[in-house]
């Protein structure tokens, strides 16, 4: 299965500055309950396909929201600067899937409580990024 998620978290946890904060803690949708801080949540939030008369044109855009998660402000906002310095402006092949072009969109800052176990609030980095890839 092609998958642009796959791809970036592959560029992400090659990325030595990404790696020396959250090791390969990057998850989709939904991080284990034994996972510490600093960690990275992905979920694809939309796909967009364009369309021609014949057919789809086979380069949608996936938009997808990464949750960035830390114990200080500090911490959280260090992660989300290294993981926009290796995504924003990315392209690159992995597992046969080819992403054309990556930009960040939106980014929002905010402080939670994270379900499961007894864990303390942490601090949250949101980034929203579309990616152009081949679906073909």
């Amino acid at each position: 299965m092609k998958s642009p998620e796959a791809v970036l978290r592959a560029a992400l946890v090659a990325n030595n500055a990404v790696t020396t904060l959250i090791g390969t803690r990057v998850y989709p949708v939904l991080a284990p309950a034994s996972a510490s801080l600093p960690f990275v949540t992905w979920r694809r939030v939309a796909v967009r396909r364009q369309q021609t008369l014949a057919a789809p044109m086979g380069m949608p855009v996936t938009s997808i929201e990464y949750s960035i998660f830390g114990t200080t402000y500090e911490q959280a906002r260090e992660v989300a600067d290294a993981m926009r310095a290796v995504l924003d402006g990315y392209g690159g092949t992995s597992n046969n899937t080819e992403v054309k072009q990556t930009s960040l969109e939106q980014e929002s800052d905010d402080f939670v409580t994270l379900g499961g176990a007894e864990l303390p609030p942490a601090y949250q980095i949101t980034q929203q990024y579309d990616v152009w890839w081949k679906e073909t």
